[in-house]
């Protein structure tokens, strides 16, 4: 390929992978992208075969991306600092030039399976460091395997809050986050917290309660909980009314007796999570002894259930396919829910169990913790929901640095 051409195709991507970030993958086309840059779409063929191999050529210079933040790090005083530098790197700037990894879902099976393994390979490098970190000490002992998908998710998401927050919220204040995955929010590091709640008892599907429950609401819920499994996993694009079904084992009609279309599935898929949000946020409120142990019930409940079968659909998947006017209505939705765990924050800072630092940075992005947890949870032998949540809340309370 001639320099030309390749410069040409370089500009193509960075823009392209500008346009994904800022609207979602589900949002942009080739006519979305030539009115940006002012060309004809036809142009486009000539750099790149189709849409598909479009988003395949950004996710796989996102993954190059990353291993070169990694081969950067790595000059870094091995352990915490390789890592601590991997994230600032991450949250640089110069990062936004490519496009967030949301859904490889779009992808048809070969290119998928080219940019899942680059990933992982990016992860399991990543967890070395860590691992590296743990052995000479200057890392607190935690599953580096499960520590290395986290990090990468809190980047991700920090990227991308733009899209729903309010615009007085900071979420890539780059030195803030990296002082919270260096000494976590806990006023009094190394304090054990134990939490045995199950998060499948909020769940709308209720045993002691199936009497009181008509068949619709039963068949309604289970359908909205299959649902934003698949879309989790594969990504709004890539499912159908008729992939519910199947994956149900329903006929065609029973799923559209319940659902007009795709887009009535994503809405109520999405209410159906903020209302489980809310649960949470509701128990924690009545149950937490002070701000920080409520932010961690939070955190474990969401992290539970997005291990288990409860699964709600991540808050920010499915955006891209709904009318403006609903958008708007579930951003709203999101924003307030944000809110109040903005309030355990403040709270925590003010009756002394969480230390000073900027908390609308980090409240922010440690959602993408446990929000990408089906993209990488398949990784893992042993993916049990508590498991999976101490490591989380472990991560927010308490940091990677050893304790003193």
């Amino acid at each position: 390929m001639s320099r030309k051409k390749t410069s040409k195709q370089e500009a193509i991507l960075r823009e392209a992978a500008a346009m994904f970030n800022e609207l979602g993958v589900g949002s942009v086309g080739f006519a979305d992208l030539a009115k940006r840059m002012g060309v004809g779409r036809a142009t486009f063929y000539h750099y790149v075969a189709d849409r598909e191999d479009l988003i395949f050529r950004c996710y796989q210079k996102s993954c190059e991306a990353d291993t070169e933040h990694l081969d950067q790090a790595s000059e870094s005083p091995a352990g915490l600092e390789q890592v601590l530098e991997y994230l600032r790197l991450s949250l640089s700037p110069e990062a936004d030039q490519t496009a967030l990894i949301t859904d490889t879902g779009v992808l048809s099976e070969g290119p998928r399976a080219i940019i899942n393994k680059a990933r992982y390979r990016n992860y399991e490098r990543l967890a070395a460091m860590i691992g590296e970190g743990i052995d000479q000490a200057n890392i607190r002992p935690c599953d580096e395997r499960v520590i290395a998908r986290i990090l990468p998710s809190i980047v991700a998401f920090a990227r991308m809050s733009h899209r729903w927050a309010p615009r007085n919220r900071r979420a890539r204040d780059v030195d803030a986050l990296v002082d919270f995955i260096k000494f976590g929010s806990a006023a009094r590091r190394g304090n054990d917290f134990r939490f045995y709640k199950n998060a499948d008892e909020f769940s709308r599907i209720s045993v002691s309660g199936f009497g009181d429950q008509s068949t619709a609401d039963l068949r309604i819920e289970q359908i909205l909980m299959k649902g934003s499994q698949l879309i989790n996993l594969h990504g709004v694009e890539n499912i159908s009314l008729d992939d519910v079904a199947h994956a149900l084992s329903a006929t065609r009609g029973t799923v559209y007796h319940y659902f007009r279309d795709r887009e009535d599935l994503v809405q109520r898929c999405l209410e159906r999570s903020y209302s489980l949000y809310s649960a949470f946020i509701d128990y924690a409120v009545e149950h937490g002894h002070n701000g920080l142990e409520k932010a961690a019930i939070v955190s474990h409940l969401n992290t539970q259930a997005m291990v288990g079968p409860l699964q709600p659909v991540a808050g920010w998947m499915g955006l891209d396919v709904l009318s403006p006017a609903v958008q708007r209505k579930v951003r709203k939705q999101l924003r307030e829910l944000l809110g109040r765990t903005y309030e355990f924050a403040t709270e925590g800072m003010k009756d002394g169990s969480r230390r000073d630092h900027d908390f609308e940075a980090v409240t922010l992005a440690r959602a993408g913790a446990y929000l990408w947890i089906p993209k990488w949870i398949s990784d893992l032998d042993d993916p049990s929901p508590y498991r999976i949540a101490d490591e989380v809340v472990a991560l927010f309370n308490d940091g990677l640095s050893p304790f003193q």
